[in-house]
């Protein structure tokens, strides 16, 4: 199971879509900093799989979190990576 994380808008970078390309059955994503951008048009692209966003990165940007996707704190995020191996980072 491995955690994605990506942290570019869906807007000016290819690294949602790579991410997508290479999901598998229980992997989870992670949307950080500008890759939060990326929430009203996620929901059916991976609908099996856990989405996270970092709840701060939101916040600050003003978007809201749709039902399924999982608004989560530093704490959380730690977690994550310590119940995923490998964990990959989408930033192109």
């Amino acid at each position: 199971m491995t955690l994605h994380i990506v942290n570019q808008s869906p807007y000016n970078s290819t690294a949602l879509g790579d991410c997508i390309a290479a999901f598998r059955d229980g992997d989870a994503l992670l949307l950080i900093e500008d890759g939060v951008y990326a929430l009203s048009g996620l929901a059916g692209e991976i609908a099996a799989n856990p989405v996270y966003c970092l709840a701060n990165d939101a916040l600050a940007r003003g978007l809201e979190v749709p039902k399924n996707v999982r608004a989560i704190d530093d704490a959380r995020w730690v977690e994550l990576c310590t119940e995923h191996q490998p964990i990959v980072s989408w930033f192109k």
